[in-house]
């Protein structure tokens, strides 16, 4: 669904902390939610890295032939390796991002997915604050800020910035009164 949000992710290695946070934020909203597993066998169950279970809507095959408004990609060191290298989902945020629609990750996918591939090219970003991730952002000047907005690609660097990401997704899918009116209720 084109007002929809995606969610990429594999079955092992994504942080629990950034899925559970943007998950909370977004779907107080109306808006339709996608859960992607990259499983290859199919299987919807996702073991995250802490080991909490989730389950995902679709896998991320038959995600990929839908069209989002944003494709949210969540952290996690291992998670953030494996998503990297899946070709047939950094092809769709290089299509999304050349079509002028959004992007977003967090912590290590921000580097190692967006940053890696050439997202980020052209874009200011965030990571996590470690010079193995940040050597990913080409563009340092906001390199230390919690939550980057570069033209259509939103960046954060931690767990502990996942909320302020939820909430900048919010202010760019929506607008700035949704984000502060959400902003308030979790108190921020």
């Amino acid at each position: 669904a084109e007002d929809g949000i995606r969610d990429a992710q594999e079955s092992r290695g994504l942080g629990d902390v950034y899925k559970r946070q943007v998950y909370d934020v977004l779907s107080r909203l109306p808006i339709e939610i996608t859960i992607a597993s990259g499983n290859t066998n199919g299987n919807l169950k996702i073991k995250a890295a802490n080991g909490l279970p989730l389950l995902a809507s679709t896998t991320l095959d038959e995600a990929l032939r839908s069209t989002y408004s944003i494709i949210v990609v969540p952290g996690g060191h291992n998670g953030a390796v494996t998503l990297g290298e899946n070709q047939k989902l950094v092809s769709a945020l290089r299509r999304q991002k050349a079509e002028g629609r959004w992007i977003a990750a967090v912590c290590a996918a921000s580097a190692l997915v967006l940053g890696k591939n050439g997202l980020l090219d052209g874009e200011t970003g965030t990571t996590y604050p470690n010079p193995d991730y940040q050597k990913y952002i080409k563009d340092h000047s906001r390199i230390n800020d919690r939550v980057v907005i570069s033209n259509k690609v939103i960046t954060s660097q931690a767990p502990g910035t996942s909320l302020e990401w939820g909430l900048a997704i919010v202010s760019k899918l929506f607008d700035s009164n949704t984000a502060d009116y959400w902003r308030r209720r979790f108190v921020v």
